[in-house]
């Protein structure tokens, strides 16, 4: 059996004040005046139908290339340190 919760106590109703005076209607504005539709005009006679021109066969696509995987790029190996260029003598008589 499921269990109910116990109801809360039901409190006195405490009676209305008396009722105030009526507010008078305010009075309706002017009725607008309907505008008639617009007369239905005849439908002109479309011209005669064309025929559609056949669509031109799709050329065959050819084969599918398949695509060459690129090769990993290799990391770069530090250079050692770069010496200075000496400048290159000219060769003149050698002295001993």
């Amino acid at each position: 059996m499921i269990p109910v919760a116990p109801v809360a106590p039901v409190f006195p109703v405490e009676p209305l004040g008396p009722v105030g005076p009526v507010a008078p209607l305010l009075p309706v504005g002017p009725v607008v005046p309907v505008i008639p539709e617009a007369p239905v005009l005849p439908v002109k006679p479309v011209g005669p139908v064309l025929p559609v021109a056949p669509e031109r066969p799709v050329a065959p696509v050819g084969p599918v290339v398949p695509v060459i995987p690129v090769a990993p790029v290799l990391p770069v190996t530090p250079v050692g340190p770069v010496f200075p260029v000496l400048p290159v003598m000219p060769e003149g008589p050698v002295h001993l």
